[in-house]
């Protein structure tokens, strides 16, 4: 009868085996033993060569001093938001103390909290939303009906200054005071950016977003946000939300593009509160059975929020204005199809639904 100890061997070997085969990783036969950091490192064995190609276009190859290698700054970003560490300067303090750590992430010399504030102004939001696009071109490869159906919704985020007294000039002039909800009947107070996504309603998986000041109407944001959705190749075939969102305009605008709009009515813009004059237009009809079922996964953009918020570090806002924050805002949502990538790569979906197994 064999014995424990082979058996185990022969799992590990059948289960690097499988890894190796759907992640494309080559070299997993080299660990001995599943560690503590096995998720994690899977993770980190997808193919970030086309990520590694675009952040060095950001670089100069006249540098005196050799950089770190900006793949390792990235991987290192990804680890910070599963970790939730709150800062850089914890962040580079914890790379220091665990060379093991810091030898996964590919470094040679551990950075400074300075090299990532460097690395992220180099880098700049618009190289991290290309690969934000990139990466969800890739899980829309592994799921085909990935965006037949969103759902949109916004939500604000406490900005790292403070608010001063009127007259006193503000630290972060892109900071502005927006409701984020009501208690007793009486509005919540948030000063900070908004941050709106549109997502998948079948996966809970981020497909675009806008960042503005807290103080943006959602109505407003809309169309543009609905453009740069289908700009990018997305082009769904329901849009569902809250009455937020409630226009005539944004209405027709869903239907000019070949949307069924599920968003629910506003009854301070209609004189008739349960319906509109126009809604003779719209395909399905609103109260519905088809309507409260599309209308029931709208649910899933407060999925995607509370993922973002409880596990991924989307409140540890440490930068100002609106460029730089949305660095943060995009690493968050970075790591989110991270996971997501990986978890069905690996043929596992189930994995994507929390950060916690992929953060060792």
């Amino acid at each position: 009868m064999p014995s424990a100890t082979i058996l185990s061997q022969d799992l590990y070997m059948a289960y690097v085996t499988i890894l190796s085969y759907r992640v494309g990783v080559q070299d997993l036969r080299s660990n001995q033993s599943l560690s503590l950091e096995a998720s994690f490192r899977t993770l980190l064995a997808l193919d970030f060569t086309w990520v590694e190609e675009i952040l060095l276009q950001k670089y100069s190859m006249q540098r005196r001093r050799p950089p770190h290698p900006p793949l390792a700054m990235f991987k290192a970003l990804i680890y910070q938001h599963l970790k939730q560490i709150p800062s850089w300067r914890k962040l580079a303090l914890t790379i220091k103390s665990d060379r093991r750590l810091a030898e996964t992430l590919g470094f040679q010399r551990s950075p400074c909290h300075d090299s990532f504030s460097e690395f992220t102004r180099r880098i700049g939001d618009n190289a991290l939303n290309q690969i934000f696009l990139g990466l969800v071109e890739r899980v829309r490869q592994l799921m085909p009906d990935l965006g037949k159906v969103v759902a949109i919704d916004s939500t604000l985020v406490d900005a790292y200054s403070k608010p001063r007294k009127k007259g006193s000039r503000k630290t972060d002039p892109d900071v502005a005071w927006g409701v984020s909800g009501e208690y007793l009947g009486k509005p919540i107070y948030t000063y900070g950016y908004k941050l709106q996504v549109t997502c998948d309603a079948k996966h809970d998986i981020p497909l675009s977003f806008m960042v503005s000041s807290a103080n943006r109407n959602d109505t407003r944001i809309f169309p543009d946000h609905l453009r740069s959705l289908l700009a990018q190749g997305s082009k769904p075939d329901v849009l569902t939300a809250d009455a937020g969102y409630d226009s005539k305009r944004n209405n027709i605008l869903c239907l000019k593009n070949g949307i069924v709009p599920i968003i629910a009515l506003n009854p301070r813009r209609s004189r008739n509160k349960h319906r509109r004059r126009a809604d003779y237009l719209l395909p399905i009809t609103r109260r519905s059975p088809a309507w409260d079922y599309y209308y029931s996964m709208r649910s899933s953009i407060e999925r995607v929020f509370s993922r973002l918020k409880e596990e991924l570090g989307l409140k540890h806002l440490k930068l100002r204005r609106i460029p730089r924050a949305t660095v943060h805002f995009v690493l968050c949502l970075i790591t989110m199809l991270t996971i997501a990538l990986a978890s069905f790569s690996i043929g596992r979906p189930e994995l994507y639904l929390s950060a916690e197994s992929w953060r060792y």
